[in-house]
């Protein structure tokens, strides 16, 4: 699509200045624009980048400055600039072919299983017994969805990807490449000294609005549901454990691991490689630092870090300190060894002299 800037900047309801009849092929970053594109600047600390870019058009935020000696660019000034430009990006569609829908004569689809409209189902895709996949959904080659599984409208399981039986999903969740959602949990007895497996019969619920990146699991719970609130997104090779409860428009980055049984609220953000232990509950607005480790429940609008993690002010002092070991320990060699000079300093008896009553 092609789309002059006078029309673009009434598509994002932004404020045109400079020649609006100039034509925008596509929407591209400010380090890869070139004529025919437009770009943006989400502040003033780029904007000598984009007096270098060749683009013929640039989004940028309300209190751009415009130098004297900048070119004559056309720019459109919006609120949010990367908003704008995902929203003109999205627009100009940048070369993307039209989404194919259909169901693939190489895919399996039960003929149990209740399909929606507008539907892609891919070569080797397979869908269970009793499943259900809303109107909109896109399921990629090889994966798989699980007996009785619910998936929404605007759904995407990405390349071999694998929902077990009886997972739910919500609306437009997308679930990237090797992502395994309900798998059993870890649970074991130890009967007569044998370790015997806990039968893991519930299953997984995923809101609306959740992103799950790539090689990422959740296990489902053990005889209920493990769940994911709506708008959390998950970054790659997180894993999830039996029976959590994940609260809405969490941030889990990379190689998180919460272990069995513990719930997080609303908003929470766990830091790449932060690991929670079992039955541990972390309060609305927690912050926890990367590589943490969380043994005990944290109050809401709390930021925590270190192993085991502590107020994030405690820990920074405790870094500063470790810093300092070196340097402290050069120190106390110097103060023993002029201790041990004025040891040796010391007269014999000396001690008894300062004794009262001594002659």
């Amino acid at each position: 699509m092609v789309a002059t800037v006078e029309e673009l900047a009434a598509l994002v309801h932004g404020r045109l200045v400079g020649d609006g009849t100039i034509a925008i092929r596509s929407a591209r970053p400010v380090g890869e624009a070139g004529p025919g594109d437009i770009t943006f600047i989400e502040n003033e600390r780029f904007a000598q980048k984009l007096r270098a870019s060749p683009a013929s058009a640039a989004i940028v935020g309300p209190h751009f400055k415009r130098a004297p000696t900048d070119r004559s660019l056309p720019m459109i000034e919006v609120d949010d600039p990367m908003q704008a430009f995902l929203a003109v990006r999205t627009h100009l569609g940048n070369g993307r072919k039209p989404r194919w829908t259909g169901i693939h004569p190489q895919s399996c689809v039960s003929p149990t299983a209740r399909i929606g409209e507008n539907v892609a189902i891919y070569p080797f895709a397979y869908v269970g017994d009793d499943a259900e996949v809303g109107d909109g959904s896109t399921l990629h080659p090889g994966a798989v969805v699980g007996e009785r599984c619910r998936l929404g409208r605007d759904v995407v399981i990405h390349p071999n990807a694998v929902l077990y039986p009886d997972v739910t999903l919500g609306d437009r969740v997308e679930v990237h490449a090797g992502t395994v959602l309900g798998g059993d949990g870890f649970g074991y007895r130890l009967v007569d000294g044998h370790h015997v497996k806990v039968p893991q019969t519930g299953r997984v619920e995923v809101g609306s609005d959740v992103e799950i990146g790539a090689n990422c699991t959740v296990d489902r719970a053990t005889f209920e549901a493990t769940r994911i609130g709506d708008g959390t997104k998950i970054d790659n090779l997180v894993m999830i454990g039996h029976n959590n409860q994940i609260g809405r428009h969490n941030l889990l980055c990379g190689q998180v691991g919460i272990a069995g049984s513990s719930k997080t609220g609303d908003y929470v953000v766990l830091a790449g490689q932060a690991g929670i232990k079992d039955n541990i509950e972390i309060g609305d607005r927690v912050v926890v630092g990367a590589q943490a480790g969380v043994h005990r429940s944290v109050p809401p609008s709390q930021q925590i870090l270190g192993s085991p993690a502590i107020p994030v002010r405690e820990q920074r002092r405790i870094f500063q300190m470790i810093a300092r070991l070196p340097e402290m320990y050069r120190q106390l060699r110097e103060l023993s060894a002029q201790v041990a000079l004025l040891t040796a300093a010391t007269p014999s008896g000396s001690e008894q002299d300062d004794h009262p009553g001594s002659l």
